[in-house]
């Protein structure tokens, strides 16, 4: 990671992150870990398009998720007792929402190329939200 990769992470931390980490933790109901690979989510040559990037790919889909599935009461419980933490990486290069998404033992994970496919939010969402209402 070079030094414009390592100044928008340093950025993005700094502004983007304590506002999409209280929203996923409101909408969680509890303060659920949050496990982010930053070397791996910085791709060298695309420092410009963390920020709309990061949000899209990684984000937004949870944050949309967890309004579906915590909508309710039972959603809202479910989510307390099942859901133990969020991870987000980039270790194999998936571009496709059913490849980069899982939930297994409590962990959702969303393993995703940061750089592709970034506007296919809806998409990652519905499958973020069907992941978690299988496995609670």
């Amino acid at each position: 990671m070079g030094i414009a990769e390592r100044r928008a992470t340093l950025d993005f931390q700094a502004r983007a992150l304590p506002g999409l980490k209280d929203q996923i933790h409101k909408l969680a109901g509890f303060p659920v870990e949050l496990e982010i690979n930053w070397d791996q989510l910085a791709k060298e040559g695309a420092a410009e398009r963390y920020l709309e990037g990061w949000r899209k790919v990684y984000f937004t889909p949870v944050i949309e998720a967890l309004k579906s599935v915590g909508r309710d009461d039972m959603g809202r419980e479910a989510l307390r007792d099942g859901l133990k933490k969020i991870s987000f990486a980039n270790s194999a290069d998936k571009y496709s929402a059913d490849s980069a998404i899982s939930f297994v033992s409590g962990e959702l994970v969303i393993d995703h190329d940061p750089d592709c496919n970034v506007d296919y939010v809806s998409e990652r969402s519905e499958v973020v939200r069907k992941v978690l209402e299988k496995g609670l």
